[in-house]
């Protein structure tokens, strides 16, 4: 992982309702766990009216970005400069890449940036699996591991504390579990997972793993595996894979990232 290069990206957008348009986008060029060289950060201005509820999120609205956003084809151009080509990471892959920028460079007549790469809230919740704070959204995992304040709901903001957690909390968690290439990274993130926490039914909130010396647990595992429902099936059948072969779901918890201060009582 230490020698691969790779962009963490963020945007702040016009909102959920289609066509998205990006207002502010920023990245960071990584080497490895590391932060390589000056972020990338631009305003855009595409002319549009930006959504009440959304410049009530990020505070931008049409006047700041006529006055201090530039053309998007202009950004892109600059952006394609600084991506060189290289995979494209954000912690909500999904949205920023394939609802927002591939839509918007397919508007604009631009080619692809860069490469689709892996989500960091997916390979968030998989190395933190149980969550200790609950869920896995940036600002909660921020406050829960005491990073630092970046400017939550700016592009930039976000991407810094990104970096943050991934250097901080999440580094420490994958070097442990000998996830040490990229590919090794990329697949942990991407590879099909369902949470070792039960999230629904009679037993929501077990262990998964507690199925292994409860009957009644690992019956409702197999009822789950023969469900009508396909991913209910699907969940029930990687469970049952990975109690039947020991491999449980998660990592003790000594291998999940302690907050400073306990650490501190811990000491």
């Amino acid at each position: 992982m230490q020698d691969a290069n790779w962009i963490l990206i963020d945007t702040e957008t016009t909102g959920f309702k289609r066509p998205i348009y990006t207002v502010e986008l920023a990245a960071q060029r990584m080497r490895g766990w590391e932060p390589e060289g000056k972020p990338f950060r631009r305003l855009l201005n595409h002319g549009v009216a930006i959504p009440a509820e959304a410049s009530r999120v990020h505070g931008y609205t049409l006047e700041i970005l006529e006055r201090d956003g530039d053309p998007p084809e202009e950004v892109y151009e600059d952006f394609e400069n600084y991506v060189e080509g290289l995979p494209v990471v954000a912690y909500n892959l999904s949205y920023d890449w394939d609802d927002v920028l591939v839509p918007e460079w397919g508007r604009l007549g631009i080619d692809a940036i860069g490469e689709r790469g892996f989500c960091a809230f997916k390979l968030a919740q998989r190395l933190l699996d149980p969550v200790p704070a609950g869920n896995c959204k940036l600002q909660t995992l921020r406050q829960y591991y005491r990073l630092p304040e970046r400017g939550a709901h700016t592009a930039l903001g976000d991407v810094e504390t990104v970096v943050d957690l991934m250097q901080r909390v999440l580094r420490p968690i994958a070097e442990n579990r000998e996830l040490d290439s990229w590919e090794k990274i990329r697949s942990c993130a991407e590879d099909e997972w369902f949470p070792s926490r039960i999230p629904f039914g009679k037993f929501k909130g077990r262990l998964i793993q507690e199925a292994a010396d409860d009957p009644e647990l690992m019956g409702w595992v197999e009822w789950l595996a023969a469900s009508s429902n396909e991913k209910s099936a699907r969940m029930g059948q990687w469970y049952l894979e990975r109690l039947r072969s020991g491999d449980q779901a998660v990592l003790p918890s000594s291998t999940v990232a302690t907050p400073p201060w306990q650490a501190t009582i811990a000491g």
